[in-house]
């Protein structure tokens, strides 16, 4: 369990989200830190069980700890759990959606591939896209209900996209599943850290959605005079763009071991923000 450094825990594993809302203050900061590193707790288990029955064995814990949580539980050094405790007590968390977010974890230690696309992508709304609704909650400029709905899927499922995308050749290599892809041959393809035309286009398929999910919210939030910390945590999937356009142009990079971006493609990407 996450305990004390929880927060460096977060930084280290999770920076992007981290980054995100480091600029908040304190109190919003840590609200929203608290449900991004319950997150990593979930998606901790996989990666320490040997057997999926032990890695649901630990989420129906979790699913138990949830349900029973109220104002004044015992919990001891987890300075972060007690956050989302009081996040619940308040009304700005409620425990539907963490308990979606423990069952969506349940794919991961399952060690299967998505059973459709349709699949992989309700799982992207059950982690990121929810993650990013229950973080809005947290901050007075995303009261409304239907706004927060509508931005945590422009920029909560544009991230789970964008990573997915990013994470495959990682994956490949631990033999671990990632995108969902329509045959066996597609997988034993992947898991050889080759491309073929399947595996093309749905990583096109994916970075098309998630641009166009990107720059959709973007668009709805251009008139709403947000302030440059505020927009940070909406626009977590925004230093991917360029990386995600070079894949694209060539879907053999998504086996780089590291997602650097070329001299050419930092060039261009200052050029763009000039004309912007």
């Amino acid at each position: 369990m996450i305990g004390a450094n929880w927060l460096s825990n977060l930084k280290k594993f999770d920076r992007e989200r981290f980054d995100s809302i480091r600029h908040l203050d304190s109190e919003r900061r840590k609200g929203i830190a608290a449900i991004y590193s319950f997150n990593l707790e979930l998606a901790n288990i996989a990666w320490n069980v040997s057997e999926p029955e032990l890695g649901y064995l630990k989420l129906r814990w979790w699913e138990d700890y949830i349900n029973d949580m109220h104002d004044g539980y015992s919990f001891g050094e987890n300075e972060y759990l007690l956050i989302l405790s009081k996040l619940l007590a308040e009304g700005k968390l409620h425990k539907s959606n963490l308990l979606r977010l423990i069952k969506a974890r349940e794919f991961d230690c399952s060690k299967k591939p998505f059973d459709s696309y349709e699949q992989q992508i309700k799982y992207i709304r059950d982690t990121s896209q929810n993650l990013l609704f229950m973080g809005l909650s947290c901050l007075i400029e995303f009261n409304d209900y239907s706004l927060r709905r509508n931005l945590s899927k422009y920029f909560g499922l544009s991230l789970g996209l964008a990573r997915f995308v990013l994470a495959a050749g990682s994956l490949s290599q631990n033999k671990c599943y990632s995108l969902f892809l329509p045959t066996g041959i597609d997988y034993s393809t992947y898991f050889e850290g080759r491309i073929n035309e399947n595996i093309s286009q749905r990583i096109h398929s994916d970075i098309d959605l998630t641009l166009n999910l990107f720059h959709a919210g973007k668009k709805e939030i251009k008139s709403m005079g947000l302030k440059k910390n505020i927009l940070s945590v909406l626009y977590t999937v925004n230093n991917f763009v360029p990386i995600l356009l070079e894949i694209k142009n060539n879907p053999q990079f998504i086996y780089r071991k590291d997602h650097k971006l070329s001299f050419r493609a930092k060039f261009f990407g200052k050029i763009n923000e000039l004309v912007e």
